[in-house]
């Protein structure tokens, strides 16, 4: 079935006619506008509206406002919020029952642990298609490792389908005990940018116009490895010295602060929180670094090479997939601060290997991981869930 798929999706083209158009859902638990948030409302505008209408529903849980919602109707997206008392409250599938009735939906698509969850309970009312997504798992604290165990234990069997960002990823599946037959691997995707100016961080931030510029981007979370970046800055002593910017917010900032100070690196790094600018600040530095732990398929390094930029990343995940095997960025092992330093090292001693690289990771970016791309492929996957 997997191969079939990709088949199918390899062949299926725009003008393609399936008959009526249908409606997909898509539902995430959602705290605050990143990656996959990106991800679900650049497809949902891609979606060829002849075949394929998108709604997509978040938990509203006590807040004002969601993200993701108020960006989706800013984009003309039908939204919904689900608001139940307690987290996990029965009441959400409930709820959700009713919205998807109301937008008529014919798909159900859900992202992460909590909207499986929620799916599969409220299929007790409404019998439909759900396709779970995976984007990889954190094992961020020990409640989000007890959910993920749960959320393994469906992925085994209870959904129609089983999206993964990578083929790393959905071989990990695989390894975990879900179907091959029943999951399939489609990359996420970037827009491709024609111009972004660089954001004037060394004037902010009181940089050197000579100091070499790293920049990273990811919640400050340990599993996005952020403290092995500022172990390796610690190592490049090369004049002039390096500094850092880390774009995020998250319970690991005063952690890294301390760990900066005590490796004497405080006044080259530089953790400067939510930024809405990503792209201009990614477009600034000399050299994109990724060092997570664990990824599915990171959006920072595909951002960063569809602008040009050099990138030195973890070999994690998806990651060797975007690199082609390491031909279009570094790739180094995580976890791994002297490899981490020796790669930024070597991007920035030569100039022009870090240019062609990064050249090479553009082209790449711009005939593999487009969302016109990643639409035509989802879309032959909803209609195959449908029996279409």
């Amino acid at each position: 079935m997997a191969s079939t798929l990709l088949e199918t999706a390899a062949s299926v083209r725009p003008e393609t006619n399936h008959g009526a158009t249908r409606t997909v859902c898509h539902v995430i638990s959602s705290n605050f506008f990143g990656g996959p948030e990106k991800q679900i409302l650049a497809h949902c505008q891609k979606l060829d509206p002849s075949r394929w209408r998108a709604v997509v529903g978040s938990f509203l849980e006590g807040r004002e406002r969601v993200p993701i919602i108020e960006a989706a109707r800013e984009r003309g997206i039908p939204a919904f919020t689900i608001d139940t008392r307690f987290p996990w409250s029965p009441d959400a599938a409930r709820q959700l029952h009713q919205s998807l009735r109301r937008h008529r939906a014919d798909l159900l698509v859900t992202h992460g642990y909590k909207p499986n969850a929620v799916g599969f309970l409220m299929r007790r009312w409404k019998r439909m298609p759900q396709i779970a997504y995976v984007r990889g798992f954190t094992a961020e604290t020990w409640r989000v490792r007890r959910y993920e165990t749960l959320d393994r234990w469906l992925l085994k069997g209870g959904f129609s389908r089983v999206l993964c960002v990578s083929e790393a990823t959905r071989q990990r599946m695989i390894e975990a005990g879900v179907d091959p037959e029943r999951i399939l691997a489609v990359h996420n995707a970037v827009e491709i940018p024609t111009a972004v100016l660089p954001a004037p961080l060394r004037g902010e931030l009181g940089i050197p116009d000579s100091a070499p510029l790293l920049v990273a981007a990811g919640r400050l979370s340990a599993e996005k490895g952020h403290r092995f970046l500022i172990d390796a800055l610690a190592k490049l002593k090369q004049a002039p010295q390096p500094h850092a910017v880390i774009l995020g917010e998250g319970r690991e900032h005063e952690p890294l602060k301390k760990l900066a100070r005590l490796l004497g690196v405080e006044n080259r790094l530089h953790l400067v929180g939510f930024r809405r600018d990503v792209l201009p600040c990614l477009r600034a530095a000399d050299l994109v670094v990724n060092p997570s732990l664990t990824e599915g398929l990171p959006n920072v390094v595909l951002e960063a090479q569809s602008l040009g930029v050099p990138v030195v990343a973890t070999d994690v995940g998806g990651v060797s997939e975007i690199f082609d095997g390491g031909q279009t960025g570094w790739l180094v092992p995580a976890g791994d601060p002297e490899s981490l330093a020796d790669a930024i090292r070597a991007a920035l001693s030569d100039p022009g290997q870090a240019e062609e690289r990064a050249a090479a990771g553009r082209r790449r970016i711009q005939e593999q991981f487009s969302f016109s791309l990643q639409a035509e492929r989802l879309m032959a996957v909803y209609d195959d869930a449908l029996g279409r």
